[in-house]
């Protein structure tokens, strides 16, 4: 049988034209395409090096007096000469523009942090009572959503500061809401907020722990759980293991916490924290300390007989130690004022001149402290019990708060505004990703006999999530770019105080680099986190 061999196709008489070759023209695109990019960044970079000369040369002064494209950015060692009201780090007038800006950028992320946590809460709660049955709760979500979605944002922080936070009332007739610990007032609004003692550390300890023991328990009873095909409740048993760790690691670094005192006169027969109690309770003539408020509301005593007789504390301001005896004082309902000193050698003298009854600090400043005071030996230094986190409470005393802290009105403000008007947007997004899960899901979840909120949390939101983590990320890039608009409230974010070093300055290009820098590095960080996130729980395709 003869072989039959493929038949080739006739080959080419000619070479093609290079215009019809594909290959040619590909290259021949390339080409063109850097052609045009080289000549697009020529003439971006003669356009801004002739805005520069137009800028001149002062945009670029050395510190020797010669201008050099190399000292751009060394105004930023120049004295700012600017106050700042809002610092969460140490800041002068005298110091240089690079820490006044360093300043702005904290305030800014200051409340983009604060307000991406407070405002994804909020969204979610809001986007859930959406899908509510209850007619009330699912009208009133919708109406805060339709409000603050459909109403520029500058409007709502005009409103949220002149016609709501100015008109609180004065300092002294502070509104305390659901008698809550909290005070509104046109000072701003003080809240409770925890101190954290030196003993936290070897709390903190039982803490990590806790977790690594609760993580470790969580994986032993899943392999139970797979080889007995019985559910054992992982959650209720991994927190409850967190718990009983947390609670004896809290006792165990109470009990070993030695490091606050007291300093006191010998005269005053004080050598235990209880003996302070005994002591007011005598001045007053009552024989226990929580007969006052009774005395004072029956008339055999008066406010000022009260404040008369109250402790006269000498602390260091923003130390640990008032706190955590401010706090016990409260407890054993012993009245107290304080008075505050920046530095401990000030407070040592106002005790020694007896301006003071107590002197707070820790056993190493008070001993130190003690040694300068004559006759030191007549002054003992009293332990205080120490718990790792004291919880400081806001407290009027003369003109102003102490205690907590203060959110001023400028920060509330935006903070709120942005909050609301961020958190009414993420609601949507929350009842779609909710409304993507299909409903065989719930149906499913129901006959397995779930209740409503291990339905929500157990089914339907771990899949709802797929569907909201990628909108979520736009709305928390809006909410910090969002954040300078504080300007409009006085609020001292980035580009309130890069608008003033702009100013002061003259340097408009190399302020204006920093601050699209700052907010650019701010979006990129927030996309980066949020990104793995959504890859963390995205679906495996096999």
């Amino acid at each position: 049988m003869a072989e039959i061999s493929p038949k080739l196709p006739p080959s080419s008489t000619g070479s093609i034209p290079f215009w019809r070759d594909v290959r040619v023209l590909g290259i021949l695109a390339q080409l063109a395409f850097i052609v045009l990019v080289v000549l697009g960044a020529g003439w971006i970079i003669n356009n801004v090096a002739g805005n520069l000369s137009t800028l001149g040369e002062a945009q670029f002064l050395c510190r020797d007096g010669t201008s050099s494209f190399r000292c751009a950015f060394d105004f930023l060692r120049l004295d700012a000469q600017f106050d700042i009201s809002e610092t969460p780090v140490s800041y002068d007038p005298s110091d240089p523009y690079a820490r006044a800006l360093l300043v702005g950028l904290l305030n800014t992320a200051k409340v983009a942090f604060w307000g991406v946590i407070l405002a994804t809460l909020l969204g979610t709660f809001v986007g859930i009572a959406r899908l509510s049955p209850n007619w009330l709760i699912n009208k009133v979500a919708k109406w805060y959503v339709d409000i603050l979605r459909n109403t520029p944002l500058l409007l709502q922080l005009f409103f949220l500061y002149f016609g709501v936070i100015v008109l609180f009332p004065q300092i002294r007739a502070a509104t305390q809401p659901f008698g809550l610990p909290i005070y509104l007032s046109q000072r701003g609004i003080n809240i409770p907020w925890p101190v954290f003692m030196p003993s936290f550390a070897t709390w903190l300890a039982f803490l990590v722990l806790g977790l690594v023991q609760a993580q470790v328990l969580w994986i032993i009873l899943g392999r139970r759980e797979q080889q007995t095909g019985k559910e054992s409740n992982r959650l209720v048993w991994a927190v409850l293991s967190f718990i009983i760790v947390a609670v004896i690691g809290w006792y165990v670094s109470s009990a070993s916490a030695d490091n606050q005192a007291i300093l006191v006169s010998q005269s005053a027969r004080v050598s235990q924290f209880d003996d302070l109690r005994t002591s007011v309770a005598d001045r007053l003539g009552v024989e226990e300390l929580a007969e006052i408020d009774a005395a004072v509301a029956g008339g055999s005593l008066t406010a000022e007989q009260v404040q008369e007789v109250a402790l006269t504390v000498c602390a260091i301001e923003g130390s640990a130690s008032e706190a955590n005896l401010t706090a016990q004082l409260r407890e054993a309902n012993i009245p107290y004022t304080v008075e505050r000193f920046s530095r401990p050698d000030q407070a040592t003298a106002a005790y020694g001149a007896g301006e003071c009854e107590l002197f707070v600090a820790n056993q190493a400043t008070l001993a130190a402290e003690r040694n300068l005071l004559e006759n030191s030996n007549n002054h003992l230094i009293v332990p205080v019990r120490e718990t790792p986190v004291r919880l400081a409470v806001p407290r009027i005393e003369g003109l102003n708060f102490t205690g907590g802290v203060k959110l001023t009105p400028n920060f509330a403000a935006i903070l709120i505004g942005l909050v609301l008007y961020t958190g009414a947007f993420i609601a949507e997004i929350v009842r779609a990703g909710i409304q993507s899960v299909p409903k065989g899901q719930t149906e499913a979840a129901k006959a397995l006999g779930l209740t409503e909120s291990q339905r929500l949390r157990l089914v339907v939101l771990p899949q709802a999530l797929r569907v909201i983590i990628p909108p979520l990320t736009s709305q928390y890039l809006n909410l910090a770019k969002n954040s300078s608009l504080a300007i409009a409230v006085g609020y001292d974010d980035l580009w309130r105080i890069s608008y003033t070093t702009l100013n002061q300055s003259g340097r408009v290009l190399q302020v204006f680099l920093f601050v699209m820098g700052a907010y650019l590095s701010l979006s990129l960080l927030i996309s980066a986190l949020l990104n793995w996130y959504n890859r963390r729980i995205a679906l495996v395709e096999r």
